[in-house]
């Protein structure tokens, strides 16, 4: 057997399928643009917060200049004053030695007079002591009891 498609069906259905291909291919047209849209909207946030992000880095690095300036300048003043404190500590270790050695002397020039003294008290004693036994003797008319 045989079938016979009119010729009008057939165009009908094809015209038909192609008009729906047309508004299929239309819709998928416009998602695109759509979404073509909302990436171009997506982009620009994103630039944005790229060049807001290249700010920040900036002022970061600004900042963090600034820091390891000021630390620098603190460590400077620190290595300065630490000099300042050993030389005044070596001032200071030196007039020490000095007032020691000062005091070292005057120890000895003291100890010295004080042995010269007492050997002239030694002295004076042995006279005193010599005197009053020659008057002791002289009382008793020159004869020890």
């Amino acid at each position: 057997m045989f079938y016979c498609i009119s010729v009008p069906d057939d165009l009908n259905s094809r015209v038909e399928r192609l008009e729906e291909g047309e508004r299929r291919a239309w819709a998928a047209i416009e998602a695109l643009a759509d979404k073509q849209e909302r990436l171009d909207d997506v982009l620009v946030v994103l630039a944005e917060a790229q060049v807001e992000t290249e700010k920040r880095f900036r002022e970061t690095d600004a900042r963090i200049d600034k820091l390891v300036s000021a630390v620098g300048e603190a460590d400077a003043r620190s290595r300065e004053t630490d000099a300042q404190w050993r030389e005044r500590f070596r001032e200071a270790d030196a007039r020490s030695r000095e007032a020691d050695a000062q005091l070292r002397e005057r120890f000895r020039e003291t100890d010295a007079q004080l042995r010269e003294r007492s050997r002239e008290i030694d002295e004076r004693i042995d006279k005193l002591v010599s005197a009053i036994g020659e008057l002791i003797r002289a009382r008793n008319g020159g004869t020890q009891k």
